[in-house]
């Protein structure tokens, strides 16, 4: 039996709980789910899938590899805590809030150590094993895991292989500069041993579906400033931070200035779009019904949307579809290469929504748990919401904020 260990580290604070919501557990079926996820985003067949990862049914089979996460005993436990109303920090508890919210405060602390064991079945050949391998790359270098993985949280990196051969050596899974090159290597390599083609209403890495932009860190202040002015004025809105002198903190040699940095950018340019003035021009004037159909720009970057206003403090509005939720196609990601951080704004186009599906507005009053229907959204056509996310990075690209990673052939 072929084993392998990769000797991981924790970069971002990782959320990943068993039964208990206040107990922070790595789950070895949390990463084997990922690892599978990644696998199908980075083309690979579906024959290839059911092989290596198995699958169930009447005619279950198990699959070739089996995951063995082990961590350290003592361990100290990340609890976050509000921290001061600067910029960097108020676009970090943007991005984490709902873990606030929900009481899911302790997580795994950035620098955590622990290993995770890939037993391979002696029926897997060196061609299974790399391709796993290839998803494994993907699930840790360009997405994260645990609680709020699409918002830069769970992010981890491979500090050092340990082996039977050395058979994981044909991929760099310790990020390197320059980072450009260090992508395209190797994505270009797992791009000749996975990738087959992509799947129906599934992004894939290898296609014009997935998009990889890397935050510029240089003169940030200065040219997030300018970002914020252009928007308000396409907008025609105030700027959000009118007279008033809000100098960044531009030191980005730890991750929560970097991620609180690219959760400004989010929220800058989410609060900008009027959905906040639409529905409560509606709820003001007693206009709300279930017939009522308004259009929301914000759903592009996912469902549920929340809404509390000051006028009545005890009812939420949420904006949701028929199934709840729909995730976010933007990921944002924090890579750890070598002492440096750098971070990654990542795009995965698919459907929005299964046909038929529809956008409702609901609310509820507080310590109530029965949701009132009181309208519905208008649902844009994929062109349209892809066009308000391409406008997004054309914009971070025209003011320097970020630089498109593009990918070999």
């Amino acid at each position: 039996m072929r084993e392998y260990t990769f000797n991981c580290e924790v970069v971002t604070p990782l959320y990943m709980f068993g039964s208990e919501t206040q107990k922070p557990e790595l789950r070895s079926q949390s990463f084997n789910g990922l690892f599978r996820y990644w696998f199908r985003i980075g083309g690979g067949s579906i024959e290839d899938e059911k092989r290596i990862f198995g699958f169930g049914g009447n005619n279950a089979k198990k699959g070739l590899v089996q995951i063995v996460v082990k961590q350290p005993s003592n361990i100290n436990f990340f609890q976050y805590t509000q921290m001061d109303e600067t910029e960097l920090n108020k676009g970090l508890y943007y991005l984490c809030n709902f873990l606030d919210r929900s009481g899911r405060k302790n997580a795994f602390q950035p620098g955590q150590q622990f290993e995770l064991i890939f037993r391979f079945s002696p029926l897997a050949t060196e061609d299974d094993i790399k391709k796993f391998f290839c998803s494994v790359w993907l699930a840790i270098n360009l997405g994260n895991f645990g609680a709020r993985a699409r918002r830069g949280f769970g992010s981890i990196k491979v500090n050092s292989i340990e082996g039977n051969d050395n058979i994981g050596d044909f991929l760099q899974f310790n990020p390197c500069a320059p980072l450009k090159d260090w992508f395209a290597r190797n994505l270009d390599k797992i791009r000749k041993i996975l990738f087959v083609k992509g799947r129906e209403n599934i992004p894939c890495v290898f296609d014009e579906n997935f998009e990889i932009y890397l935050f510029k860190k240089n003169d940030f202040n200065s040219n997030f400033e300018d970002w914020k002015l252009y928007l308000s004025d396409i907008k025609q809105i105030e700027p959000t931070l009118k007279n008033e002198s809000h100098t960044i903190n531009e030191d980005f040699s730890n991750y929560t200035n970097l991620l609180g940095a690219m959760g400004c950018i989010l929220k800058e340019f989410r609060y900008l779009y009027p959905d906040y003035k639409k529905l409560l021009s509606l709820i003001d004037s007693q206009q709300m019904s279930k017939s009522i159909n308004i259009k929301m720009e914000r759903i592009v970057f996912g469902l549920p949307i929340n809404f509390l206003f000051k006028s009545n403090p005890n009812i939420t509005y949420t904006i949701e579809n028929d199934s709840g939720r729909r995730a976010s196609p933007l990921w944002l990601k924090i890579l750890k290469a070598n002492r440096e951080f750098e971070g990654l704004f990542i795009l995965m186009k698919s459907s929005f929504l299964p046909e038929g599906q529809e956008i409702r507005i609901t609310s509820k009053k507080k310590n109530e748990k029965n949701k009132i229907p009181i309208g519905k959204c208008e649902i844009p056509n994929n062109s349209e919401i892809w066009r308000i996310i391409a406008n997004f990075f054309e914009s971070l690209m025209n003011h320097n904020l970020v630089e498109k990673i593009k990918l070999k052939e």
